[in-house]
């Protein structure tokens, strides 16, 4: 069978096979200053200057300043990088740990190239680098280099890996313009949504913060119009009808409910791979829930490895139960679900969960401790009230992870189909 020489999705202005090269023959010269430390030139890390750029600080497709960010003076700047500064665009790679994270120089600002990184030099009658940083991140170069690349683990590339390397590229710079800007759009727009979606939840945090009494207080910082009086304090123990974790049992696989555990409780939301996650038979199930039954609006909280994660059952298509990870908590009829939910999200609520985990012999908070939470709550309309704002905030956190999602699912699509 022939070797494919053109993409499945492509723009409509192009034609002809794409050209197979030696990687190499793309490149004038690589830019790699492996081993090279400040105290090696004599000089040390300053508080402010130059951008090091590491295999820490570049990501899949961006610099991130604030991950174990360095810096060099004037001095160490020119001796370290003599001639060879770095220009806006061009195309960065991590050579381990991780290895194959690729973003661009964002600017002309200057940036000292520091550990398990290094930069391209393009032939530019051959490439150009909005699409050299993208044919390094799709699946198929990707996962050549990963096949080419030394050691276990923590795998790494060399220049003699890079010089094996052979890629398929368009002849035509137009065609490698265009999809180099799709791509490079597609990742600002993916930058800018994730951006939204933090300042959504430090949002939220900040309410947290603000809209629970503090600990040894009784009233909140903020407070809804027409609420007045001391919060009442309770131990969680008090205001629920229901408070028990998941299956201690060890079940078979089957086919009748998905068995989910503290994994699956992610952004208050509950998760399930289909495809990945186990299911055990409907005896078992039913022999779970002999005594009790999940209803609408319960209260799913972590209680062993990642601590204090909540979700609000709702009820599935697919049946579901939980390991012993996951505890279920439904208040009694004077505690709203949203606000429960809420409260437990609350630093001073969170504060007792971590301070629980650390005194168990195993990282996990027990029964017994999730009893003894010290929770504070107002009137049954001032919960509701501050449950339902919770419960927006959360709506809206979770339709911007959605749009995410999608657009980085789109992105995947993109880099799997636009490349040879």
């Amino acid at each position: 069978m022939k070797n494919k020489q053109t993409p499945d999705l492509r723009f409509s202005d192009f034609s002809g096979d794409w050209e197979q090269r030696k990687f190499f023959d793309n490149i004038k010269s690589i830019v790699d200053f492996r081993g090279r430390t400040p105290k090696k030139l004599g000089l040390e890390w300053s508080d402010s200057g130059y951008l090091a750029l590491s295999a820490l600080n570049v990501k899949d497709g961006y610099i991130d300043p604030s991950a174990d960010a360095h810096y060099g003076d004037e001095e160490l700047y020119q001796k370290w990088m003599g001639r060879k500064e770095l220009k806006q665009g061009q195309v960065l790679f991590t050579t381990e740990a991780p290895m194959g994270n690729v973003a661009q120089v964002p600017d002309n600002k200057g940036y000292i190239l520091s550990q398990r990184t290094i930069a391209f030099n393009v032939d530019e009658n051959k490439i150009i680098d909005d699409f050299l940083s993208v044919l390094l991140r799709s699946p198929k170069v990707f996962n050549e280099l990963s096949s080419l690349s030394s050691g276990g683990t923590a795998k790494g590339v060399s220049q003699k890996s890079l010089s094996q390397l052979k890629v398929k590229v368009p002849q035509s710079l137009e065609e490698q313009k265009k999809i180099g800007e799709l791509l490079n759009q597609l990742d600002n727009t993916i930058a800018l949504h994730q951006q939204e979606l933090d300042t959504l939840k430090q949002t939220k945090q900040g309410f947290l913060q603000k809209m629970f009494p503090k600990e040894g207080e009784s009233v909140p910082e903020i407070r809804f119009p027409s609420f007045t009086g001391n919060w009442e304090e309770h131990k969680l123990k008090d205001i629920v009808d229901l408070l028990k974790d998941g299956t201690h049992g060890t079940h078979k696989n089957g086919k009748g409910a998905f068995l989910l555990s503290a994994k699956n409780i992610k952004n208050g939301q509950i998760i399930i791979d289909e495809l990945v996650d186990r299911k055990i038979s409907a005896d078992d199930y039913n022999s779970i829930f002999k005594n009790y039954k999940l209803m609408n609006e319960d209260l799913l909280i972590t209680i062993v490895g990642t601590i204090g994660q909540t979700a609000l059952y709702t009820e599935f298509t697919s049946k579901i139960a939980f390991q012993r990870s996951v505890a279920i908590i439904r208040g009694n009829e004077d505690i709203n679900q949203n606000f429960l939910k809420s409260t437990i999200d609350s630093c001073y609520v969170q504060k007792q969960l971590v301070q629980s985990a650390s005194m168990s012999a195993q990282a996990g908070v027990y029964l017994g401790d999730l009893e003894k939470l010290t929770i504070n709550i107002p009137e049954l309309s001032e919960q509701t009230k501050i449950g339902n704002f919770f419960k927006q905030l959360d709506d809206t956190i979770a339709l911007h992870e959605q749009e995410l999602d999608t657009l980085k699912q789109t992105k995947k699509a993109f880099l799997q189909k636009m490349f040879v």
